[in-house]
């Protein structure tokens, strides 16, 4: 098997976690979030087939981070709940954006033309906000449940 397939059946599995996710959601924020992951993971697919191909230049857009932000924004603890086995499939997803980061990254150097680089860095960067995306889902999801404050225990960063 050759970069670009490894690199397809990764973003398969990618699209095919964060559909579950959306599926699952406790919140129309987070459905939206994992939608539009799941969709750039689809985009990522189509780059590699095109990439593999080599029949057609990358480029790498999406706005699921602006989107992303503004659900952090408005996110509500009070109004949350955790629902079993969620955060260990945020956990999951992020073991899968951090397998794709390290394989592309390790593949990069391999890679003999020019525009295959850029467009692999391109996926990369974009791989790197999604893990982002998703640390931070992991964050509001359980600080309300495991952040303790207590002057003893000294100064806690703001959340």
């Amino acid at each position: 098997m050759d970069l670009f397939d490894i690199a397809i059946k990764l973003e398969q599995e990618g699209a095919q976690l964060y559909t579950e996710l959306a599926q699952r959601a406790p919140t129309e924020g987070f459905t939206t979030i994992f939608k539009m992951l799941a969709n750039d993971e689809k985009k990522h697919e189509s780059y590699f087939r095109a990439l593999q191909g080599r029949s057609a230049l990358v480029t790498v857009s999406s706005s699921v981070l602006e989107q992303a932000k503004q659900v952090f924004r408005d996110f509500n603890p009070d109004n949350f709940f955790v629902i079993d086995g969620q955060i260990p499939a945020y956990e999951e997803a992020l073991l899968v954006e951090k397998k794709s980061i390290d394989f592309y990254t390790e593949q990069l150097p391999s890679l003999e033309f020019e525009a295959e680089k850029k467009a692999l860095k391109l996926i990369i960067a974009e791989e790197k906000r999604h893990y982002a995306i998703m640390e931070e889902i992991i964050k509001l999801v359980t600080r309300p449940h495991r952040w303790v404050e207590s002057a003893e225990f000294g100064v806690r960063e703001e959340y």
